[in-house]
C-alpha cells in the first residue's frame, strides 16, 4: 500500500473507528507490530493498551466520539489520553487486525458423504449441547457447514467443518495387506479350527482378537462367531473358520 493510498484510507475512516496503523514514528516504541488505535479527529488517534504517545485532552477529541468508544484507549494519570498524530510518512493503515491469522477453511467435497469425524472445537451455539471429542458421520457435504449425525445423539446438527477433525479413510483391507499379527491369527485358526481371545493371547499374545477377526472378515475370510459361557457364566466368543461350500 503506498503512503498516499494509506493516508487517504485513514481519512476515509469515520471518527470513532477502531483501526491498526504502522508508521515510521512508532517503530522505536512498539517495533514492527501494527498499533491498535481509535480515530478521534482528522489527524489524531488514541492508542489502545499501549504505554507511549503524547497527551490529548478531551478538547482535542471530536465531540462525536463517545465515552464507550474511548473505553479501550489508554488514559494517563493526569486524565489525558495517550495518542499519536497520523502523518503522511511511510504510513500503513488497516481497518481490521492484520496480525490475526484467518482460520483456514477446509474444502469439503460431495464424496465425503458418510465420512467419519471427531468434534475438535464447539461453535458457540452448541456449547452445553454437544462436547468436544464426540464422533459422528456426515450426512451431506459440498458446503462448509454440513449436516451431521453424532453417535448416540438423536438430533442432526449443522456444524462448520473448521470445528471437525475429518478422519482419513483407510484403504480396504486385503489379504496381501494383513498386519503380521492378523496373519498369525489366521494361521492359528487354520491349525486349530476355532479360537478364543484367551487362546490367542496365550499362544501369539494377540491383544485384540476381535479387531484381528474384523480385519480378516474385511479381507474376505469367512469366520463365524459362536457365543459361549464359561463355568462362571461369563460370556465369550469362539471364532470358527467357515468351511467353503
Amino acid at each position: 500500500m503506498s503512503k498516499n493510498t494509506a493516508y487517504a484510507a485513514f481519512h476515509a475512516l469515520a471518527i470513532g473507528s477502531k483501526l491498526w496503523f504502522r508508521q515510521a514514528d512508532t517503530e522505536s516504541y512498539v517495533g514492527e507490530k501494527p498499533v491498535a488505535a481509535i480515530k478521534v479527529n482528522s489527524h489524531d488517534v488514541l492508542i489502545i493498551g499501549a504505554q507511549f504517545g503524547w497527551s490529548l485532552t478531551l478538547a482535542e477529541i471530536d465531540r462525536s466520539v463517545t465515552e464507550e468508544m474511548l473505553s479501550g484507549a489508554t488514559k494517563a494519570a493526569d486524565g489525558r489520553y495517550l495518542g499519536w498524530g497520523i502523518f503522511d510518512n511511510k504510513l500503513q493503515v488497516w481497518s481490521s487486525d492484520p496480525t490475526v491469522k484467518k482460520a483456514r477453511v477446509k474444502k469439503v467435497k460431495p464424496s465425503l458423504c458418510g465420512q467419519r469425524f471427531t468434534i475438535m472445537t464447539l461453535p458457540d451455539d452448541l456449547k452445553g449441547v454437544l462436547a468436544v471429542g464426540m464422533k459422528g458421520t456426515m450426512v451431506n457435504t459440498g458446503t462448509e457447514t454440513p449436516l451431521v449425525v453424532l453417535d448416540g445423539v438423536s438430533r442432526t446438527h449443522y456444524i462448520h467443518v473448521s470445528h471437525l477433525g475429518i478422519h482419513k479413510r483407510r484403504a480396504k483391507m486385503t489379504m496381501d495387506r494383513l498386519p503380521p499379527q492378523t496373519k498369525e491369527v489366521l494361521s492359528l485358526l487354520k491349525a486349530k479350527g476355532s479360537l478364543t481371545a484367551i487362546e490367542a493371547g496365550g499362544v501369539i499374545r494377540a491383544r485384540s482378537l476381535a479387531k484381528r477377526i474384523s480385519e480378516l472378515k474385511e479381507a474376505g475370510v469367512s469366520i463365524i462367531a459362536e457365543t459361549k459361557h464359561d463355568h462362571t457364566g461369563q460370556r465369550y466368543a469362539r471364532y470358527h473358520l467357515k468351511a467353503a461350500a
